[in-house]
């Protein structure tokens, strides 16, 4: 609290401005205890804030593994991927595939006759349709001082799925047309409206069409097959097939499961646990290490979500029988400190010996009886977290309002100490008029 309007030299030999800064300073600890007090409030906030995010990213954790698609991750190889390559988006039964192409998907190409220039008007006036399909016939319209380049911008141009473009050949200049969408449906029909024109840019003739749309053609375990384009899905459910060029003979598809693929997502659900844990033991205190704030020692809240994880960890996973039915039975196991720890060789080897087994400890899935645990888990995140009605909202919410009633006390008290200060003023005043007064007497 600043001391201002300093009295008039002192009548009684006192030091009346340092007695009333020290009694102003006596008074103002209570406000310097309660700035101290809320500080440590404020930063219990902020821990509550990043305890909660860690849970945030648990949660996201837990449902990158939550279903048998994320959770069975697999490789696709092909025999030749010079002829056919494949991916796995992973959830594919692992097995081999044979395919066969006998024809590529394919956009529409179709060239206009030869011009000497592409700069010079072509001098001829009327309009391009052109169809794509069965869809609604589209016009460009052409003037007598349009040059082919004029006429190749005004298609692109267009908004259709169509792009126009003049190549050389050296001698001279033609305007390519290309279609965007390959497949037998994306056809392109043209028209010009005036014989000239015709004549001109060639574009309705069939003979100017050097490449026409069509559907790929293959075949997967010899049941034959169609596309409109040369990336396949769901021709082998969980796989893209690309197409490159027409077999000579079958290609091989292998699907195999991908365990490093797989303990890097459950390692990266234990990095996410940990960190929660971790920041949960720093905020409250755990053994012998003390809370990194007093508000936060031992705090329910923390103790209480850390316990509600724990429990999940350690359960048996309802559905399962056999050698898996528990995280720790995989190799998963809770430490003393009440982090989470692979063992790789553990992990390995359960994978190895019975992938479903292990994916229905983590995922949840009706057509394989799963109820795995990452569900529960995405669950108890949202219920501790995510809700005004949670345990960490609830927590964040009561140091908030403790924090603004802080400054409600805080604000009131140096009100009080200014009317303390002016009073301290006042009575020095009257007391020095007074010692002024005796001293002229005597």
């Amino acid at each position: 609290m600043a001391i201002t309007g300093n009295l008039p030299t002192s009548s009684s030999g006192l030091d009346v401005e340092g007695l009333i800064t020290r009694l102003v300073a006596i008074r103002s600890q209570s406000v310097t205890a309660l700035q101290t007090r809320q500080q440590q409030i404020n930063q219990a906030s902020s821990t509550v804030s990043a305890f909660t995010s860690k849970l945030s990213a648990l949660s996201r954790a837990a449902r990158a593994l939550d279903t048998s698609s994320e959770f069975n991750a697999t490789t696709a190889t092909s025999s030749d991927a010079t002829y056919v390559a494949a991916t796995s988006s992973g959830g594919v039964v692992p097995g081999t595939y044979s395919v066969a192409v006998s024809r590529l998907a394919s956009e529409q190409r179709t060239r206009s006759n030869t011009f000497a220039s592409s700069s010079t008007a072509i001098g001829l006036a009327g309009t391009i349709d052109f169809t794509i399909g069965t869809g609604s016939p589209v016009s460009v319209t052409v003037s007598g001082t349009d040059t082919l380049n004029d006429v190749a911008a005004r298609i692109s141009a267009s908004g259709a799925r169509i792009n126009a473009s003049v190549i050389y050949d050296g001698t001279s200049y033609r305007m390519l047309v290309r279609g965007l969408d390959s497949g037998d449906a994306n056809a392109i029909t043209f028209s010009e409206s005036t014989p000239a024109l015709t004549a001109a840019l060639g574009l309705s003739t069939p003979a100017s069409t050097y490449q026409s749309a069509q559907d790929a053609l293959f075949t997967v375990d010899g049941i034959s097959m169609r596309r409109a384009t040369n990336q396949v899905t769901n021709a082998i459910p969980g796989v893209t097939l690309a197409l490159a060029r027409p077999t000579t003979s079958d290609v091989r598809i292998s699907i195999a499961t991908d365990p490093a693929a797989i303990k890097t997502k459950v390692q990266a659900f234990v990095t996410a646990y940990n960190d929660v844990v971790t920041a949960g033991h720093t905020a409250t205190g755990f053994g012998t290490t003390r809370a990194a704030n007093s508000v936060l020692a031992g705090d329910w809240s923390f103790r209480s979500s850390l316990q509600r994880l724990s429990r999940i960890v350690s359960s048996t996973v309802p559905g399962t029988s056999g050698t898996y039915t528990t995280l720790s039975s995989v190799g998963v196991r809770l430490t003393n400190d009440g982090t989470l720890q692979i063992n790789d060789a553990a992990f390995n080897a359960a994978v190895a010996a019975d992938p479903l087994a292990v994916s229905k400890l983590f995922v949840t899935d009706a057509a394989i009886g799963a109820t795995g645990l990452m569900n529960s888990f995405a669950t108890a995140v949202t219920e501790l977290s995510s809700n005004t009605t949670s345990t960490m909202m609830v927590r964040g919410a009561t140091l908030a309002s403790q924090s603004q009633a802080l400054t409600t006390r805080i604000l009131n008290e140096q009100d009080s100490i200014a009317a303390y200060t002016k009073t301290l003023r006042s009575q020095f005043t009257a007391m020095e008029s007074i010692v002024s007064r005796y001293k002229a007497i005597l």
